[in-house]
């Protein structure tokens, strides 16, 4: 089912402020003598800057080619959850020492880490504890105005962190530990992604039902534009629509059901779409799906189903939109060559005009 993640109520116990530089212009660390004295006030602007860019709609684990015993930040979460008192601030060093040794390409800046300890996150219905990593790099220039003595205006800037945008974080949730606990990290360009995604956390995305219903649909759209040639662009529209309508109709995927109802009688196509799946998932690393199914997220298909091309668009400045795979099961689409005119036609079947 759907994953279900509320940080609306939680509460921040730790807060550790470091220093992080660029590891290949040598520019060091910076380590906290002690944990931040948290107000009341300050708990509230911060709860702002490290919660509000998160999504938390993809999920991921923490992993390791090898075993996943030798990821680091796994380690240091899993010391913090068995013990936050004890090992939250020497865990956190641990995290700064292993960011500083992932920073250093040339392009990566420097900049403030902070690491938080969380209570009362509900991920599934369970009240857990989460661990907040957070980088802030970029900063901003802010005027201040002021009265002086002669009430004058005086205007001066300094430069700060702008709250409303978090530039790399993540929160580790204390769910599901033996497989890589469960991770949430906000979107990243690629190169960023890599650098924090791949080399500092070394996490994958948890292959749940959004996971599935998002890769299968990815697929799908990737074999229409392989599968079917220019002169058959009525019959990839036909696929799209047909796959679409499936992941709207149904609340379960199930393999052998979906081939029977996209594809009907077609076994050409059926061949060259398992050989294609097969690629697909071993591109990517997918387990396959075939045996087991997965549940659909519908939020998942609302949002994909935008990029699911319905048109054919032609060379004399018309365009045919099919919003339904019903309309050529139905018969109401044909297509065919006029001798006389010397060109292909499309002729559609309707009753009355909208």
């Amino acid at each position: 089912m759907e994953q279900n993640i509320h940080i609306d109520q939680i509460l921040m116990e730790q807060l550790v402020l470091h220093r992080v530089g660029n590891k290949s212009m040598e520019e060091g660390i910076g380590v906290a003598k002690k944990l931040f004295n948290l107000t009341d006030e300050l708990r509230e602007v911060l709860m702002t800057y490290f919660i509000g860019s998160f999504k938390l709609e993809d999920l991921y684990e923490f992993n390791h080619e090898a075993d996943l015993s030798m990821n680091e930040i796994y380690n240091y979460c899993t010391a913090i959850f068995e013990d936050p008192e004890q090992h939250f601030y020497e865990q956190s060093i641990h995290i700064l020492k292993h960011l500083y040794d992932k920073s250093n390409h040339v392009k990566i800046k420097g900049g403030e880490l902070y690491v938080a300890y969380f209570k009362d996150c509900v991920v599934e219905d369970e009240m857990v504890d989460a661990i907040g990593i957070f980088k802030a790099e970029n900063k901003d220039t802010y005027l201040k105005l002021k009265l002086d003595e002669e009430e004058e205006w005086t205007l001066d800037f300094e430069q700060g962190t702008d709250i409303s945008n978090l530039d790399k974080g993540c929160l580790v949730f204390n769910k599901e530990k033996e497989s890589g606990f469960r991770v949430v990290s906000i979107d990243l360009k690629s190169a960023d992604a890599k650098y924090w995604k791949d080399e500092f956390l070394s996490i994958t995305q948890v292959q749940d039902e959004r996971f599935h219903t998002k890769a299968y649909l990815d697929m799908c759209k990737e074999f229409g534009k392989k599968a079917f040639k220019e002169e058959d662009k009525h019959e990839r529209v036909d696929f799209l629509n047909r796959s679409k309508d499936y992941f709207e109709h149904y609340k379960e995927f199930e393999e052998q059901e979906f081939k029977e109802v996209i594809f009907e009688d077609n076994h050409d196509k059926v061949d060259s779409f398992e050989a294609h799946k097969q690629e697909f998932q071993e591109k990517l690393g997918i387990e396959d799906t075939a045996d087991n199914g997965f549940f659909i997220s519908k939020p998942v298909v609302k949002k994909a189903k935008r990029s699911f091309k319905n048109n054919i668009q032609l060379d004399t400045q018309m365009e045919i939109k099919i919003l339904s795979s019903e309309a050529q099961a139905e018969g109401f689409l044909e297509r065919g060559y006029d001798d006389e005119k010397g060109m292909k036609y499309y002729k559609i079947y309707f009753n009355n005009e909208k």
